[in-house]
């Protein structure tokens, strides 16, 4: 949930960029994991996740908005989006650097509380600056506190119940 918390508070500053180009964005490098594993013969699921990994894709998803959005900033704010995925995941997990490379991370993973709570911090840090969006219409600033709520049950899910610790 953190990756989509950051994608929305990344709107504020890249207003024209379509909501779901930020959040295909900040999911990338996971998405690309999915690919390489539905095709192994790619050889791309071991890098999706390094750092020469992570800026490859970051400087492929900029080059792809300058060619769609043709602003600069707008290109760089995708690249940064891209790397914050990697960044926030070092975090989360242990992962290699490169590949076969040393691994580095505080496997936050393993100590679910420890997890949700950095996850529910970057929730409420991203809806916060997503509610000042300028373009934000004021009776969807209402429905943030909704999508809250239903990040933190989802990832308080993935944390404590469904799929993680």
């Amino acid at each position: 949930m953190g990756h989509y918390a950051i994608a929305l508070g990344s709107r504020r500053w890249l207003r024209p960029l379509p909501m779901a180009w930020l959040l295909f964005a900040s999911i990338e490098p996971d998405l690309h994991d999915v690919l390489g594993g539905m095709a192994p013969s790619l050889g791309i699921g071991p890098d999706t996740h390094t750092l020469p990994g992570a800026f490859a894709a970051a400087v492929v998803l900029a080059a792809a908005a300058m060619l769609i959005f043709r602003r600069a900033r707008l290109a760089l704010g995708t690249g940064l989006l891209v790397l914050s995925h990697v960044a926030a995941d070092y975090f989360t997990s242990r992962l290699p650097l490169w590949r076969h490379g040393p691994v580095a991370g505080l496997h936050l993973y393993a100590t679910p509380w420890a997890d949700f709570l950095l996850e529910a911090g970057t929730i409420a840090i991203g809806l916060a600056l997503y509610a000042r969006s300028p373009d934000l219409r004021r009776p969807a600033r209402a429905g943030v506190s909704v999508i809250a709520v239903l990040m933190l049950a989802l990832q308080a899910g993935w944390n404590f119940g469904l799929g993680g610790g």
